[in-house]
């Protein structure tokens, strides 16, 4: 009877190792994603992001527009102030906003915009790091400028 009850618990954690096991791996593989992904986004963010961002605020502020980019490493974004003294070159202002951010979880570029005041942006785009390119990131300026500064 000793014999059968060690088989049976042999059986029993036999599964149980098996799946410990799995589960260690299948955490391991989503670190190791993760840091890809975060790698990656880092890039982006420094390669391509930031860069068209630079692009935009020059052109804007060639047009009289106080423009600013903003980059902490783990995002990077452009202010672009619209108040009746920023209009009048008087200060940088750091309201309507867009803003570039990896979200580790759905492994995606989350993009998004503040229009108006210093209350939270709105989402206006998720996109994988393939899909980010410099005329992506010019297009959802334009798209920013277009609602501050376009006829109403």
């Amino acid at each position: 009877m000793a014999k059968d009850i060690e088989q049976q618990l042999d059986a029993i954690f036999a599964h149980h190792k098996a799946r410990v096991e799995q589960a260690r791996n299948e955490a391991a593989g989503k670190t190791v994603t993760e840091e890809d992904f975060t790698q990656a986004a880092t890039a982006c963010l420094a390669s391509v992001i930031a860069p068209a961002l630079r692009q935009m605020a020059q052109a804007l502020n060639e047009r009289g527009v106080a423009a600013r980019v903003l980059t902490d490493g783990g995002d990077a974004r452009i202010d672009i102030p619209v108040s009746r003294h920023a209009r009048l070159g008087h200060g940088l202002g750091g309201y309507p906003y867009l803003r570039a951010r990896p979200d580790r979880q759905s492994q995606r570029i989350h993009f998004e915009q503040n229009t108006y005041g210093s209350r939270g942006g709105s989402g206006v785009g998720d996109y994988t790091i393939a899909e980010v390119n410099a005329e992506l990131v010019k297009a959802k300026v334009i798209g920013l400028v277009r609602e501050l500064y376009g006829p109403v």
